[in-house]
Order: C-alpha cells, then sequence, then structure tokens
C-alpha cells in the first residue's frame, strides 16, 4: 500500500493546528479575564477539542454507519470554526497593538466584544455558504478554431462533491436538478465524487493504492456496493452526449477498486489515461496526477497518443502541468481540487500551491477552466469561495 501523506509534512500541520487551539484559548482567556483555574480548564478542553478533527478523519476512513456522521460533522466543522477563530483573533490582537496608542484602555473592552460578535457572523456566514446549493455559473467560450462538431456544445462541470454522509446527498440532489434543468450536452465528473464515509463498507478501510490490474473477480461483493440513494442520483444525469469523468484522489483513499465499480454502477463513463470519440470530437481523460505520481514524460506521452490536430476536451483533476499540457496540443481543460481555498485565508496558501488556482485561464491555443467545487471537503463551510456548477458553451470566432 502506497503512502500519499508525507509524514514529516504531517506532523508539522498537526503541530501548528494543536497551537492553533492554545493560541485561541489563551485569547479568550486574556481578554475575558478568566481567573486561573478557568483559563486551565479551556486550554486543557480546547487541547481535548484538537484532536476531535483527526478522530473524524480516522473513523471516516475506516467505518461507516450513520451513528458516525453526528461525530464526523462535528469534528470536521470544529476544524473549520477553530480556522476562522485563530485568524480573527490573530488579526484582532494585530489591531490592538495599534491602537494602544491611540484609544484609552476602556475602548478596548469594545474592540473585544466586536471581534467577538464578528466571529460568530463569519462563521455563521461560512457555514451557510457551505451547505446551500452549488450556484450554476454559466460561461460563452470562444475558441478560434473550434471544430464544427463542437460549435454551442452545452458542458456542465461537477467536481469536488466528497459525497460523505446523508446531507451531502441532499446537496447533491439539488445539483442534479440544477444541472438536468440546463439540458447540458455533455457532463464531465472532474474527480472526488466519492469519499470514505456514506458509500464505504461498514468496517472496511479505505484501500488507497492503485492496483496495477482490473478489480479481481475475487472481490467481496459488500466491497464493491455503492450507497443506492447515490447511484439513483447520478443515474438521473442523463445528458444527450453522455457522462464522463476522471478519478480525483479522494477515489482513491475511498479505494481504488471499489471508486471503479462505482463509477460503473453510475454509469459514468470512466477515462484512466485515455480517450473516447464523440460526435466527431475527442475527449481525453487523465487520473490524477499527484496520486499516481505521473511525471512529466508520463503525461506528454498519453497526450501524443490520444490528442488529434484538433481541440480536444481534457478532464484532469489537480490543475497542474498546464504548461506542458499547452505545449502538447490544443485543448479546452475542466479540473477542480482546489476548492478556491474553500475558506479564507486558505486562498493564499492554494495559490501558492497551485499556479491556475481558480477561474479561466488560456495557455497557447488551450483554455482551461479550474473550479472552485459543488461540494466541501471536511467542515461543511466556505468563506468567500461559494459552490458553483460551470456551465461553458462553445463558439468558435
Amino acid at each position: 500500500m502506497k503512502n500519499y501523506h508525507f509524514f514529516p509534512v504531517f506532523l508539522t500541520l498537526l503541530g501548528s493546528y494543536i497551537a492553533l487551539h492554545f493560541y485561541s484559548a489563551s485569547w479568550l482567556a486574556r481578554n475575558f479575564a478568566l481567573e486561573e483555574g478557568s483559563a486551565r480548564a479551556v486550554r486543557i478542553l480546547f487541547l481535548l477539542l484538537a484532536f476531535l478533527a483527526p478522530f473524524a478523519m480516522f473513523l471516516r476512513h475506516n467505518y461507516a454507519g450513520s451513528a458516525l456522521d453526528q461525530v464526523c460533522i462535528a469534528g470536521y466543522s470544529w476544524m473549520g470554526v477553530i480556522f476562522i477563530a485563530g485568524f480573527i483573533f490573530l488579526f484582532s490582537d494585530l489591531l490592538a497593538l495599534g491602537l494602544q496608542l491611540l484609544l484609552p484602555p476602556p475602548s478596548m473592552h469594545y474592540l473585544r466584544m466586536g471581534t467577538t460578535v464578528f466571529l460568530v457572523i463569519i462563521v455563521s456566514y461560512a457555514f451557510y455558504n457551505g451547505l446551500k446549493a452549488p450556484a450554476l455559473k454559466q460561461m460563452r467560450l470562444s475558441v478560434p478554431g473550434l471544430p464544427s462538431a463542437m460549435e454551442g456544445l452545452k458542458i456542465a462541470q461537477i467536481s469536488d462533491l466528497h459525497i460523505d454522509s446523508p446531507y451531502k446527498l441532499k446537496l447533491f440532489s439539488k445539483t442534479v436538478d440544477l444541472v438536468n434543468a440546463q439540458n447540458p450536452d455533455l457532463v464531465l465528473i472532474t474527480g472526488d465524487l466519492l469519499d470514505p464515509g456514506l458509500t464505504s463498507p461498514p468496517g472496511q478501510a479505505a484501500d488507497d493504492s492503485p492496483p496495477q490490474n482490473p478489480p479481481s473477480a475475487g472481490a467481496k461483493a459488500a466491497d464493491l456496493t455503492c450507497n443506492a440513494r447515490l447511484v439513483e442520483l447520478v443515474r438521473k444525469l442523463k445528458p444527450r452526449l453522455g457522462l464522463y469523468g476522471v478519478l480525483g484522489n479522494h477515489e482513491y483513499y475511498f479505494g481504488y477498486e471499489r471508486s471503479l465499480a462505482c463509477y460503473k454502477q453510475f454509469g459514468i463513463k470512466l477515462l484512466r489515461n485515455e480517450s473516447a470519440d464523440i460526435s466527431g470530437f475527442r475527449i481525453i481523460g487523465l487520473s490524477d496526477i499527484m496520486t499516481e505520481k505521473m511525471s512529466e514524460k508520463d503525461v506528454r506521452d498519453i497526450l501524443k497518443k490520444n490528442r488529434k490536430e484538433e481541440i480536444s476536451i481534457l478532464m484532469s483533476h489537480q490543475p497542474i502541468m498546464q504548461e506542458l499540457i499547452a505545449k502538447t496540443g490544443n485543448f479546452i481543460g475542466f479540473s477542480g481540487h482546489t476548492h478556491r481555498g474553500q475558506i479564507f485565508p486558505f486562498h493564499i496558501f492554494t495559490r501558492m500551491v497551485y499556479k491556475h488556482f481558480y477561474g479561466l485561464y488560456r495557455l497557447k491555443n488551450s483554455f482551461f477552466y479550474v473550479t472552485s467545487g459543488a461540494g466541501t471537503w471536511g467542515p461543511p463551510m466556505r468563506l468567500f469561495a461559494p459552490p458553483e456548477i460551470p456551465l461553458v458553451t462553445l463558439s468558435g470566432n
């Protein structure tokens, strides 16, 4: 089994996460003048809460069942709350340092109360955006040299739903209705539709190692069974030219063979480093580049093998190697994964990792759209990164 998490980085992130809890607890104790006993109790409570989200991740990746849903939702929600609180408390402290020379001490009381009220408003707003259905984002893309077969083609992109609980099934139901109302010609699933939890077999740990061979004939039927409601919802998507998808990194966490089996049950044509011809044009799908540890040569060889001289549609979960892709041929690419940061200020850090972070990019004769995604991972929250369903209509010049 391959390990896709670099352990020292994990320890650094965990240490930073725990430190954020201590800082937040200290801020509350300091600003609300708690006695030493009460301050110590708050710090202990926050230390215990720091392990709630990792515990939820462990449960989600190893077990399934409705009884665990509330624990997981609480753990993930707390993760989002403490991230937002920590940054707001830090900003408040920096602001207080700047104002101390200008305002008398009693005035600082209003800053503390204002910080608390602001935190409640921002957290509520983040939950509202994380729990609401995605909005439709309509775009008309003018592409020089567009083949006549693609003129007027209407493409809906669904990405990063991370369906792992009943409430996400409800959101997905609304997403399906929204997409069907637009009558798209083509629906592209650009990864992370599945996630450990709701659809994982009870008691089975996710196997994140992509096997070299197709699913074995001896695989247990329970291991390859998907949530019936999820299958029903995906099958309601009936675009004129079909439903196509690629794997995201979370499909590997969910279990490679189980993901393949589920995509088959869904009726999604899964493209794994291969292509398909549809009504006079070609669509190419790359499996998750990072998870499969593809080199630039690997990607270049796959594209050279599958591309046409004309413009092709390309699906790739993570928006990486796009300059290389643009040099290999002419593509209209669709990616996700970044969530547009999902919760500010993670926009800043996500931009540091992904050059093509969100929106439409043109590189040479290729176009790439990176969506913020239709769902959430972890905290059911979004802050200044609303969920969306891109609906792209193609036209030539």
